[in-house]
């Protein structure tokens, strides 16, 4: 699985406006409302909203990476939100979040985004891939920088 699989210009949000983590959350929601992928975004806003309550999504460096499980998808589902001016998640290292990647598990699977996540994490842990991130225009160019990333590791990662 590379990341292309669960990510596409569709399910890549650039630029995110909101403010707040519980805004961003919200966000990131209804976008894959609008794509139809959830019919409804409340539970699933409540359970994320009081998992950030008890501990942060963030993982410093400005990234975040909010989760849940959901009865509504049966595969692994995503959306990367991109925030120019960065939200405030409570990260440990104090920085604003100007990456946000959103992930849902099947209820049957719920730790299946940990493996996308993993791979998410190696590309970002490259300082100059994240600075490309972070002032990405559209999606177009976020999903170039994700394929061109994908396309220059020599030994990917098997993640099915």
């Amino acid at each position: 699985m590379n990341l292309r699989d669960k990510l596409s210009e569709d399910t890549i949000l650039v630029p995110m406006e909101a403010a707040t983590c519980v805004d961003a959350i919200q966000e990131l929601l209804n976008h894959l409302k609008s794509l139809q992928i959830l019919s409804a975004t409340h539970k699933l806003f409540s359970c994320i909203r009081e998992q950030e309550a008890s501990f942060t999504s963030a993982a410093g460096r400005g990234i975040a990476y909010p989760h849940s499980t959901s009865t509504e998808i049966e595969n692994c589902v995503s959306v990367l939100g991109i925030s120019s001016n960065g939200i405030d998640f409570k990260s440990p290292d104090g920085q604003l979040c100007h990456v946000i990647l959103l992930t849902l598990s099947p209820e049957e699977a719920p730790s299946e985004h940990r493996k996308f996540i993993t791979r998410f994490r190696t590309m970002v842990e490259d300082p100059q891939v994240r600075a490309m991130l972070t002032e990405s225009g559209n999606s177009g160019e976020v999903l170039n920088i994700i394929s061109d990333w994908e396309d220059s590791e020599s030994d990917p990662i098997e993640l099915d």
